[in-house]
């Protein structure tokens, strides 16, 4: 029987249920924080011919070199050819992005597994896992790195195919090799344009190199064709960063290690991805001890399987069988990603939260990995065996789905953060919008009102200034959040200042 036409079937049945599960999640539009709204100005800089510069603050135009260009440049791309503004754009391209990525992953999963069966699995995983949803149902950059990079995966994976079993076809194959290894460093090349974190990528890969190669001759060529492909557009875009901005990713080495803080975020958001149904794991979901033991246990069981066949076939290649490449990049990856995530968090990025937006890599690794090792426990085992994998794989998607439905109705309501209807209704913004072109504005929230009203804000600096210009009349201050700020910095700001705009998200305070 020719299994093409199910493959083809399943292939185009995932993808198509990826792209209308966000659309049909997303009715009203994209959730927006800071982030998000800053690259979409910097998509409507590109659209205006002023470069990849910042936009969205009175204070002057200035390049941009602390986000890459790659989310914002697509935004634009897309924008051009669809004559849409990109904050529609983003939309547009994470609804296509939802269902390549469940594509990929079902790709994957056929080419680890060799099964239609559990490369559906995994892609129904993804597509059923709530912090995925509502990742994709944001305007952020991290959907588009898990293409590029799973991308990426897919074509090591051929490259290492075609190198690693010449048979009778030795020089042509060994070519082939070649050609995908190249792409592979440019798809890297490309996650980081997207994500200055993609450098894990790249290390994941060198790494894979030289232990799944056999020779060193192997090895060495086949690390030259990599780079050949990944190091011209880092280096261009490095080069660029540092002749417009005088640093290459506009951040300074400072010693500032992980808080606690952020450490038990970081065990809540990976809890919640794993079980979203928080009836499930309210015993234990604030006791962090174990929580964290929990972690060590999955990490410790990981490079324990990883080392052991990593080392056995680097030092002796023809005596040991290669590892199943997939899940052993993967493996490899979720270490560089974890172990580059903590270098930049404590000489770099203190202010990085551990959520769902930066720990997303590492969870469709995971459904990855998980795969996999159920897949071993029910091809490989006996009776009880194959019956425990496959309860676990049914229980997984039984939670999974649960929880997602409750999402979906969730983001059907209103879009998250700065998109939702609070902001969307604003009488602040409404009264921001009616005023002169020759009024500043000063708040806490620049990107916001940049967003909602087309004017771009001052930040809150000189507090006397800014009562001045108000007392003349020259200038007004908008103020958001009174629920969640530091009631005396409130005081230090508005002192002596009256309300002519007064709502629950915010005030205005301007000449009467």
């Amino acid at each position: 029987m020719d299994r093409k036409p199910v493959f083809a079937l399943l292939l185009g049945l995932v993808t198509a249920t990826g792209i209308w599960l966000l659309n049909f999640s997303t009715p009203y539009g994209l959730g927006l924080i800071d982030d998000a709204i800053s690259y979409i100005a910097a998509a409507r800089a590109l659209l205006g011919g002023l470069g990849f510069t910042r936009t969205w603050l009175a204070s002057g135009l200035e390049p941009i070199t602390h986000w890459p260009p790659g989310y914002p440049a697509t935004l634009a791309a897309l924008s051009y050819l669809l004559k849409i503004d990109p904050y529609r754009s983003a939309r547009a391209l994470n609804i296509l992005v939802m269902g390549a990525n469940a594509a990929l992953l079902f790709l994957l999963g056929h080419k680890m597994t060799k099964s239609t069966l559990w490369a559906t699995f995994l892609s129904l995983l993804y597509l059923s896992n709530s912090a995925i949803l509502r990742l994709h149902a944001q305007a952020l950059s991290e959907p588009l790195y898990l293409f590029v990079s799973l991308l990426a995966f897919w074509v090591f994976a051929k490259a290492l195919g075609l190198s690693l079993h010449p048979l009778s076809k030795g020089e042509y194959r060994q070519d082939r090799g070649g050609n995908w290894l190249f792409l592979t460093g440019l798809l890297t090349a490309l996650s980081y344009l997207t994500r200055y974190a993609a450098l894990s990528l790249f290390a994941t890969f060198v790494v894979a190199i030289f232990i799944l190669y056999p020779t060193w001759r192997k090895r060495f060529i086949s690390f030259g064709i990599f780079l050949l492909g990944a190091i011209p557009p880092i280096f261009a875009w490095m080069m660029r960063n540092e002749i417009v901005g005088g640093s290459a990713t506009n951040r300074a080495i400072h010693w500032h290690p992980v808080t606690l803080d952020n450490v038990q975020r970081g065990l809540h958001e990976f809890f919640d991805f794993v079980i979203p149904l928080p009836s499930l794991r309210a015993a234990w979901y604030e006791n962090y001890i174990f929580l964290g033991i929990v972690v060590a246990m999955i990490a410790l069981m990981l490079l324990f399987w990883l080392l052991p066949q990593g080392i056995k076939y680097f030092i002796q290649p023809q005596k040991n069988a290669a590892p199943n490449a997939l899940p052993f990049i993967t493996g490899l990856y979720i270490f560089g990603y974890m172990g580059s995530l903590l270098v930049s968090l404590t000489f770099f990025d203190a202010a990085t939260p551990l959520n769902d937006r930066i720990l997303s890599p590492v969870y469709v690794a995971l459904l990855l990995l998980l795969t996999h090792f159920l897949h071993q426990a029910f091809e490989q085992g006996k009776i009880v065996r194959r019956v425990l994998a496959g309860s676990i794989a049914i229980l997984l998607l039984l939670i999974f789905t649960l929880a997602q439905i409750d999402m979906v109705k969730e983001l059907r309501q209103t879009p998250t953060g700065f998109a939702s209807w609070r902001w969307r209704e604003s009488i602040v913004m409404d009264a921001i919008r009616e005023l002169p072109d020759d009024i500043k504005i000063y708040t806490n929230q620049p990107p916001a009102v940049y967003f909602w009203t087309g004017r771009a804000p001052y930040m809150i600096w000189d507090v006397a200034q800014i009562h001045e210009e108000i007392a003349a009349g020259d200038a007004v201050l908008a103020y958001f959040f009174f629920d969640y700020a530091d009631p005396d910095v409130v005081e230090s700001i508005t002192a002596g200042l009256t309300p002519t705009v007064k709502s629950g998200l915010g005030n205005l305070y301007s000449k009467k």
